[in-house]
């Protein structure tokens, strides 16, 4: 893997899902749009502290790639709810998101079925 390549992707999709979540809010409640971009930046953010720290207390090392995995994570964790969550919910559904992620990532190693996201 080509770890600056997968960062300048992974930011792209973030830059991507703002246009996504505060674009669809936008166009039925503009007064939403902030709150949701609110939302839209913690749950990714609390992905990628959580899968860095999981990271590192099981193998001690850092590794960007769970990192970037994680943040994809929370931004599919948050994406239903962005509108209507608390901006603290956000936090704890990015933690969620990344815990999830993690756990069907080390299944499917386990099953040793090959994802390309890994």
């Amino acid at each position: 893997h080509n770890y600056a390549l997968v960062a300048i992707g992974v930011l792209i999709l973030w830059f991507g899902w703002y246009g996504f979540n505060c674009g669809s809010t936008l166009a039925f409640d503009g007064q939403n749009a902030s709150k949701v971009a609110v939302t839209t930046t913690l749950s990714p953010s609390a992905a990628c502290i959580t899968g860095m720290l999981v990271q590192y207390f099981r193998f001690h090392k850092w590794d960007i790639t769970m990192a970037l995995n994680c943040i994809l994570a929370g931004l599919v964790s948050v994406t239903a709810a962005c509108s209507v969550i608390a901006d603290w919910h956000a936090i704890f559904i990015g933690i969620i998101g990344a815990l999830v992620y993690i756990g069907a990532s080390n299944l499917m190693k386990i099953a040793r079925l090959d994802d390309p996201v890994d």
